[in-house]
Parts: C-alpha cells; sequence; structure tokens
C-alpha cells in the first residue's frame, strides 16, 4: 500500500480526527471528548452548530482546557471568535464558512481547514492557502443523505490527485473502509458516528489508529 506524504506535516500531525455531534452521543459530549483524547486522539472538531454562542464558547473552553495535558487540538467549526476565546487549535470552514484570509488577520499559527466536495473545491481551497481539507461524504452516511448519493472512493482519489495539501475523507467511514480511504491518496480520515456512539472510545480509537501510520 502507498501512502501519499505531505507538505505542512508540522502543522498536520494528525491522521485522525473526530467530530462531534452531541445529538449521537451517549453520554455528556465533553466527556466522550476527554475520553478520545486520553485514548490518544490528536484532533477533535468541536461541530455544534445550533448551539448559542455562549452554549459554544462553554463546551469550546471547557472541552480545550480539559484534553491539554493530552496535547489533542481541538478545532472549531467556522466560528472564528469562538475558537480564539477558547484557545483553540484551529478552525475549520464549511463550504460557505469563514475564509482562511480572514482567520490568518487575527492568527497565523491557527490550523485552517476547509470542507469540499468537488475538485474545483480542493484546488481553490488549497490555493488560498487552508492546511488541510475535508472531503466526503464517501460513502453512505445517515447525516448525508438528504445531500444526495455518496461521492464514493474514486472522487476521493481524484480530489487527492490534484492537491498536495492533506485531504482526509469523511462520511461513512469506519476502521475496515480507512485503507482503501489511503489506497486513494487520503493523508487520514474522520468520523463521527463511530466516535460519537462508542461505548468504548479507547477500543475505537485503537482499531482506527492500527490502520493510520504515524499515529
Amino acid at each position: 500500500m502507498t501512502i501519499t506524504t505531505f507538505p505542512r506535516k508540522d502543522k498536520i500531525n494528525f491522521r485522525l480526527i473526530a467530530i462531534s455531534n452531541r445529538k449521537l452521543c451517549r453520554k455528556n459530549l465533553a466527556d466522550q471528548l476527554l475520553l478520545l483524547a486520553k485514548s490518544g486522539i490528536k484532533a477533535i472538531q468541536i461541530r455544534e452548530k445550533d448551539l448559542s454562542a455562549y452554549e459554544l464558547l462553554n463546551l469550546a473552553q471547557t472541552v480545550t482546557a480539559s484534553v491539554d495535558k493530552y496535547k489533542t487540538k481541538i478545532i472549531i467549526n467556522d466560528r472564528l471568535d469562538i475558537a480564539l476565546l477558547s484557545k483553540a487549535g484551529g478552525v475549520h470552514s464549511p463550504a460557505n464558512g469563514i475564509s482562511v484570509k480572514d482567520m490568518r488577520r487575527f492568527s497565523k499559527n491557527m490550523i485552517a481547514g476547509k470542507s469540499v466536495h468537488s475538485i474545483k473545491e480542493a484546488v481553490k481551497a488549497e490555493e488560498a492557502g487552508y492546511d488541510y481539507l475535508i472531503f466526503g461524504p464517501v460513502y453512505r452516511t445517515p447525516e448525508k443523505i438528504k445531500y444526495g448519493k455518496p461521492q464514493g472512493i474514486n472522487k476521493l482519489k481524484e480530489v487527492c490527485s490534484k492537491v498536495k495539501i492533506p485531504v482526509f475523507a469523511v462520511g461513512g467511514i469506519n476502521q475496515e473502509r480507512v485503507k482503501k480511504c489511503l489506497e486513494a491518496g487520503a493523508y487520514g480520515v474522520a468520523a463521527i458516528r463511530e466516535f460519537m456512539q462508542s461505548g468504548n472510545p479507547a477500543k475505537t480509537v485503537r482499531e482506527f489508529m492500527k490502520e493510520l501510520p504515524g499515529n
């Protein structure tokens, strides 16, 4: 199996991202994210779009403080203000989210990620200066059914071949699908349901990491 290497690895030193969704979580979300950090996961994206600014900031501050000693990077979805106030490690921009240019105005060291759904979007995001991309959904997942069919592994391969920054595959990703994503050129993978619904986070993280180099 060929594993693609990329520049900017000093900044993106993780290959696995857990994405939050408290509605799928079996327990308190902050507690689950702490367990994931304790289990060795090095990047967590807090993606709770329906929380108020106050609630989201409280969650982000709680999680950032609790996982600090585990060297886990907390990445906030779209909200640069929340990321700055909570001293998070990065901001992830959805398709129509905040631009990397605006992020850099306030923090030059913060990780900047971008969700993309096509080759055109991926190339444009790389040119804009984002540090990494999340592409998907690669496989069928309940959260994305309303948006249409999954993109598929071949589309992932096409996107990865057109950019040099790390691409993370998302959408229906489980341990058994990691290898195919890497073979398609993905730098790593991201998942929601597998981590949120896990009753044994340590085991889940361990099984993912077995399939990923450098973890």
